[in-house]
């Protein structure tokens, strides 16, 4: 079976289980480990490394049986049921060196300017499904005054000269949010300090009511 090694941009749960996400190394294209069944959620069993879900950073190993041939996520690949190995964790100044030479730079994001993609147009197939970007005036948020229907925790900010309120599922910077009032806030709210530089792994959904959403699936900070 063929193997993957991934440096870790996304580690986050959802709804029936886990969604990680890497940078390929050496070749450098982004993938997205999923499980051979259900909705391609990753257990917990799954993609344990060292008794926990892969953390941002962490260069995990994993054996794969293929594309998933979902024209929505090309990214997919269906993992084997082979335990994941922890191969050591990028340093800041590495992971840094590494990223930036797959950063998106747009115009658009994920195929339009919107908050979706509609299911026929995903079906048809998409170039890309994840994506790594540089954001400008990033902020979070929560409640009516982020301009959330729920409250549930957003990312906002500016990239391809348009302005984005997306949801987040950051392990780290959703629940400190969370733990603020309603509002919008930055980071010194949240108790860091602001990075030199900041880059959001952004994701499509799984199908929901005929679309694909965009969501913020992890914040990647550096000193």
């Amino acid at each position: 079976m063929p193997g993957e090694r991934i440096l870790t941009i996304a580690s986050s749960r959802k709804l029936g289980g886990y969604c990680v996400a890497g940078v390929s190394l050496p070749d450098r294209r982004l993938v997205r480990p999923v499980s051979p069944f259900g909705s391609g959620a990753l257990s917990a069993r799954e993609c344990r490394v060292l008794g926990h879900a892969p953390r941002l950073l962490d260069v995990v190993s994993f054996e794969h049986v293929g594309p998933a041939a979902d024209p929505a996520q090309p990214e997919n690949l269906v993992i084997a049921e082979t335990p994941w190995r922890l191969a050591g964790r990028a340093s800041s100044d590495r992971a840094l060196e590494i990223l930036l030479g797959v950063v998106y730079t747009g115009p658009t994001l994920l195929v339009n300017h919107g908050r979706a993609v509609p299911a026929h147009v995903a079906a048809a197939g998409l170039k890309a499904s994840l994506v790594l970007i540089e954001p400008v005036d990033l902020r979070f948020g929560h409640g009516p005054r982020a301009a959330a229907h729920t409250g549930s925790p957003r990312a906002l900010f500016r990239f391809g000269g348009r302005a984005w309120n997306l949801p987040l599922t950051d392990f780290d910077i959703g629940p400190r949010l969370l733990r603020l009032p309603e509002g919008l806030h930055g980071w010194a709210d949240l108790g860091l300090d602001r990075p030199k530089c900041t880059l959001l792994t952004v994701s499509l959904g799984s199908l929901h009511e005929d679309w694909h959403h965009k969501l913020v699936a992890a914040v990647l900070r550096f000193d």
